[in-house]
Order: C-alpha cells, then sequence, then structure tokens
C-alpha cells in the first residue's frame, strides 16, 4: 500500500517544493532577439573553431532563416549552432541558414574563401561601454546542437556577450578545454560535471584567472569538484545545474558542494512520482518528470515519454528516465547523486 500523504504534504510535494517560483518579468524570445541588434555589429557573437560569426553576420544568418512574421525563433538559433558545429567539424563555411539549416559550402570553397572576419572584435582587454553590453565571453564546453545550447546563444546575445562552442575534440580532451578556456578568455564556462573533473588529471594545474562562473552540469558531482574549480580560478563561483534536451535550458539549480542537492528554477516543475503518478513521500524513491513554462518537445498525447500532469489541467510532463527523491527540507537529489555523495536514505 502507498504512504498516505496529508493535505500539506501533497501541497509541498507537488507545489510548494515541486515549483520554481512563478515567471515575471520575463521578455519573450523575440524581445532578448532584438536586444541583441543593438549590440555593435563588429564584436564577435559566436566563435567554434576557426570560424567567428560577428554580431552582423549572426543577424544575417538567423534573419535568414526566418519563415514567420514573428522574427527568428529558439529552433532558428539551435539550427543555426547546428550549421556552426557541421561547419566546425568538416571545414565548411557557413553561407546561409535558410528554412531549413546546414548552409554550408563545399571544403574547396571554404578554403579559397578569404575569412578575415573582425577577429580584433574578440580581444576583450578594452574597456566596454555597459549599455552596449557585456564583455563576457561565454565557453559551452557540451552538447551544443539542441535547445539548451540554443537558449545559451541567446542569453550571450541579450547581454551582447560572446559565445564560444567547444568542439568535440575540446570538449573531450582536458588539456585542449583548458587551452580553450585560457586562450579565449572565458568569463563564464558551461560544463557538465565529467568533463570538469578530468582537468585534475593533467600534470599540471591550469592557471584560468579569467573564469568568473562555472556552470557545472550533471545529475552527480564529485565531492572535490568545487575545490578544483576554486583553485583554477581564484575567486570565482560555481553552481550545480540539472539540463535535459526536453527542456529548454536548465532546468533545475543547487549549490556544488558534492551533495547533488537541486531546486526547481522560475517556471520548471519537477515532480517525484510512483509508477500510478502519484506523488511520493520525502526520503522515498521515485521516478522525476519534468514540466513547466520552457517544456521544449511539441507534446501531444501520443507522444513517447509524454504524460499528462495529474496536478495541473492541461499541463503536461516529460519524464526523465532518472530515479530521485525529496529531501525532508525540499531538496530533490537524483539517485545516482545519493550514491556518489554517499547518502544512505535507508539509514536515515
Amino acid at each position: 500500500m502507498p504512504e498516505i500523504l496529508s493535505t500539506v504534504e501533497r501541497h509541498r510535494l507537488v507545489d510548494e517544493w515541486a515549483n520554481g517560483v512563478d515567471l515575471y518579468d520575463v521578455l519573450s524570445v523575440a524581445a532578448l532577439i532584438e536586444c541583441g541588434r543593438r549590440v555593435p555589429a563588429l564584436r564577435t557573437a559566436v566563435r567554434c573553431g576557426g570560424h567567428i560569426l560577428t554580431y552582423a553576420e549572426l543577424y544575417e544568418q538567423l534573419d535568414g532563416g526566418v519563415t514567420g512574421s514573428a522574427g527568428p525563433t529558439l529552433d532558428d538559433l539551435a539550427r543555426l549552432l547546428t550549421d556552426i558545429a557541421l561547419a566546425a567539424e568538416t571545414g565548411a563555411l557557413l553561407v546561409e541558414l535558410g528554412p531549413t539549416g546546414t548552409g554550408l559550402v563545399p571544403d574547396a570553397v571554404a578554403a579559397a574563401a578569404d575569412d578575415r572576419r573582425a577577429v580584433v572584435a574578440d580581444q576583450r582587454t578594452c574597456t566596454v561601454d555597459r549599455a552596449f553590453g557585456a564583455a563576457d565571453v561565454r565557453l559551452l564546453a557540451t552538447q551544443w546542437d539542441c535547445t539548451d545550447a540554443a537558449v545559451e546563444l541567446l542569453a550571450a546575445l541579450a547581454d551582447g556577450a560572446t559565445l564560444v562552442l567547444a568542439t568535440e575534440g575540446q570538449r573531450t580532451h582536458a588539456s585542449a578545454l583548458a587551452g580553450l578556456i585560457a586562450n579565449c578568455a572565458a568569463t563564464h564556462v558551461v560544463a557538465a560535471a565529467a568533463t570538469l573533473a578530468e582537468l585534475a588529471e593533467l600534470p599540471a594545474a591550469p592557471a584560468l584567472p579569467s573564469v568568473r562562473r562555472w556552470d557545472v552540469l550533471g545529475t552527480d558531482c564529485p565531492p572535490e569538484l568545487a575545490g578544483l574549480l576554486r583553485a583554477l580560478a581564484p575567486g570565482s563561483c560555481a553552481g550545480f545545474a540539472y539540463a535535459t534536451p526536453e527542456y529548454a535550458g536548465v532546468a533545475a539549480r543547487g549549490p556544488l558542494d558534492g551533495s547533488g542537492r537541486l531546486r526547481p528554477i522560475p517556471g520548471a516543475r519537477l515532480l517525484v512520482l510512483d509508477s500510478a503518478l502519484r506523488p511520493v513521500a520525502p526520503g522515498q524513491p521515485g521516478d522525476v518528470y519534468l514540466g513547466g513554462a520552457a517544456l521544449a518537445v511539441e507534446l501531444t498525447d501520443a507522444a513517447v515519454g509524454f504524460t499528462a500532469d495529474p496536478f495541473v489541467a492541461d499541463g503536461r510532463l516529460a519524464r526523465t528516465g532518472l530515479r530521485g527523491r525529496w529531501t525532508a527540507d525540499g531538496w530533490l537529489i537524483f539517485d545516482a547523486a545519493a550514491e556518489a555523495a554517499g547518502i544512505d536514505y535507508a539509514a536515515a
């Protein structure tokens, strides 16, 4: 028999703990994209391998992909990132996004092209007028041909920053990643916990003083990672986050202290349910479901892995495939994180 929850406990599990606070003062995607149009045209917007797009070139690509009257969308941004990924891996040259993507030209044309596009705009030693945006360099060292990456690009555009996209080779080799962080003077690094943990295996710890913020993604985190990142970039701050392809951007955040604790961000919704879609009591394991304002997949009743939210009218949930539980004080911990942190719920 399932444990019977009181009304107060049920409220905490499906409303208070499972929901980020309501969204407020959040601009629309179109409005955030328009913020980037006010950034000086020669400033670098995106870098990946040897490819550089200035803000002027980026918007030329985005506007080429518009299929409706509302302007560029997150889908356009994600498609552009996929094009850049292909270009970086194959040596092709980006020419046009188009409504169906993959705006690439053959390698021979790329090799013959005179590509000297405002590289000087990527130098970050000068003081930048804050009215024109930040001088931040945001390094995305994760899979980035997805909606998650489009959200990071959108955030960079709105702030007037540069988004640097790590290639697969740079993501999978610690020395290459450390070199990329140092060479581009990254101020904000987004990477999986396992990727950053490999920096500890280098023969000599790299000095990465430009980094001010680490955004660590995953469902569990080595306890020693926080100390490692502080040693690499003294004075930097770090946070733990959960992202999934079903949700546009990060869905939950928590402290990088090795515990794996997370709370939903504004607009997100995380539920821990049993096989009958009933909330489980704090400390008890269950399946983790995700919903909320930025659920990225177009949902239908027949969509595999998705179901109606039993607690919200017309709401939808995505089954993450992960197991987790709520702590007694309202933090979500995935079972993998609990195991990594040595938490024994049976003894608690």
